[in-house]
């Protein structure tokens, strides 16, 4: 596996959203893979019916000690991800099987990355944990508890 750009997912994934702060082991696993080398790029829903706009995501990334660590960010409200994905894979500019794509929900991202050639890490940790694969999500490339076991299989 030739891996050149991670796409992550920003809440539950890097950022905890319930405690407002940042997942204890995120900054560290973002400082190995850009000294590595790897282009690190953030996928994220905002959800503008909790109180959660576009704008007001991006300033939360941006403004959070893991901001630096990132080339690319994608916020968008739709409902689905799949559309945001395809628009941040296109300008990742790399091939499909080099960009793994980190999430804690198996039916987001770790879905779309099956679906579109992309390895997969799944975060099977917090309130999703038990969301488990099927024949509809595929099965993850990886399956890891913490987000430091990353740095075991890249």
């Amino acid at each position: 596996m030739n891996i050149k750009a991670i796409i992550f997912d920003w809440g539950r994934t890097l950022y905890d959203v319930d405690n407002k702060k940042e997942i204890s082991d995120s900054e560290d696993v973002l400082l190995y893979c850009k000294q590595k080398g790897y282009k690190m790029c953030v996928a994220s829903l905002a959800r503008p019916l909790t109180g959660d706009s576009v704008e007001e995501r991006k300033k939360q990334i941006e403004n959070s000690s893991l901001g630096r660590y990132l080339d690319m960010l994608e916020v968008s409200d739709v409902k689905e991800k799949d559309e945001m994905l395809d628009n941040l894979v296109k300008k990742i500019n790399v091939s499909r099987d080099e960009i793994l794509f980190v999430d804690d929900r198996i039916v987001k991202s770790i879905k779309y990355g099956n679906k579109n050639g992309h390895p997969t890490a799944w975060l099977q940790a917090g309130p999703f944990a038990n969301e488990l694969p099927n024949d509809e999500t595929g099965i993850p490339t990886f399956i890891i508890e913490t987000l430091s076991e990353l740095k075991n299989i890249i």
